[in-house]
């Protein structure tokens, strides 16, 4: 049964954390509404319309601390052939000798803003996240969240981002969420 996570919780060792949608076992999805630590998704959905770049569950920070991902996509073949066999093990050499933890972006004022190339996407502990190199050669961590779910859908490594918080907003529903602003250059 699909649920949206409520309040954090453990089953069989696996970590859920508030705004996360899971597929549980029945009988545990049935428990943790029951307790309150989950929604029906099906009944939420038919409750709510939900429209692309709208509510983020604001309540799960994400930690700098969690590490770089278990799946990483990088620029296509096509792009590698231009280089030459050479130019793809120097860079590969290169990536291996890079630092894998980047801090987390984390914007704190209206108007703050991410801007940059996207180095590396990936799944992380905690969902689809980007790594992206400001022009000044800092490197940050965005986790997606549902206003950025389109970008996350389109966005390829090469590919040059920008990302501008909006501020916390309510939904109809009554929901406070962060939203965003964004852009996309095909790298």
């Amino acid at each position: 049964m699909k649920v949206i996570i409520e309040k954090n919780f453990e089953h069989e060792g696996e970590t859920y954390e508030p705004g996360e949608t899971v597929d549980l076992p029945e009988e545990i999805a049935e428990e943790a509404i029951e307790k309150g630590y989950a929604k029906n998704a099906e009944e939420i959905e038919d409750e709510i319309e939900i429209e692309p770049g709208s509510e983020v569950d604001t309540s799960s920070e994400r930690s700098e601390e969690e590490g770089f991902p278990e799946e990483v996509s990088m620029p296509g073949e096509k792009e590698r052939k231009e280089e030459g066999e050479s130019g793809v093990w120097e860079e590969l050499d290169g990536e291996l000798d890079e630092q894998s933890r980047s801090p987390a972006w984390r914007p704190e004022e209206v108007g703050d803003q991410l801007l940059g190339e996207v180095t590396r996407t990936g799944r992380g502990p905690n969902g689809r996240l980007l790594e992206v190199q400001t022009p000044e050669g800092e490197k940050y961590v965005l986790w997606e969240k549902v206003a950025l779910q389109d970008l996350f859908d389109r966005v390829k490594a090469g590919d040059k981002i920008g990302v501008r918080f909006l501020g916390e907003e309510e939904s109809s529903s009554g929901r406070s969420y962060y939203n965003y602003r964004t852009a996309l250059k095909k790298g």
